[in-house]
């Protein structure tokens, strides 16, 4: 992924290729696993809250960054797979956040998951888990 990716992918999903947008998809791939809030506000300290709220926003309704993982007031953002569109958020993995470095990511599963429950209608699942990564645990 590179800033042509990103031009291209905000262009399919009818959004213009601004220099906020840009900047915070370079910034989020830059740091490697869903990214929190206050790093996010700490990287792009040169744009203003609300258009980096709109930017957010933005980017995650047209199914380019999602939210991986919430806790107390954090937020963390992930980018999307080509899966994702503007109708719906399509993940088929689980959001890890290691209680040693921290750090949120997103992790494939070697089985799929499938969660049924009688009379209800599921649009999204979102499973978080917790515990020691796999470069931690050694």
């Amino acid at each position: 992924m590179d800033i042509q990716y990103f031009k291209d992918l905000l262009h399919e999903r009818a959004l213009k290729a601004t220099n906020s947008r840009l900047n915070l998809l370079t910034t989020m791939l830059a740091y490697k696993s869903a990214m929190p809030y206050s790093a996010i506000q700490e990287s792009m300290k040169s744009v203003d809250r609300v258009t980096l709220y709109r930017t957010l926003e933005s980017l995650k309704q047209s199914g380019i960054i999602h939210k991986a993982y919430q806790e107390n007031n954090e937020t963390y953002y992930a980018i999307c797979g080509k899966k994702c569109g503007h109708q719906q958020h399509s993940h088929d993995h689980i959001h890890f956040k290691c209680l040693k470095c921290e750090l949120v990511t997103c992790e494939q599963t070697t089985t799929d998951i499938k969660i049924s429950i009688p009379e209800f209608v599921i649009n999204t699942t979102s499973i978080y888990l917790e515990g020691i990564c796999k470069l931690c645990k050694d």
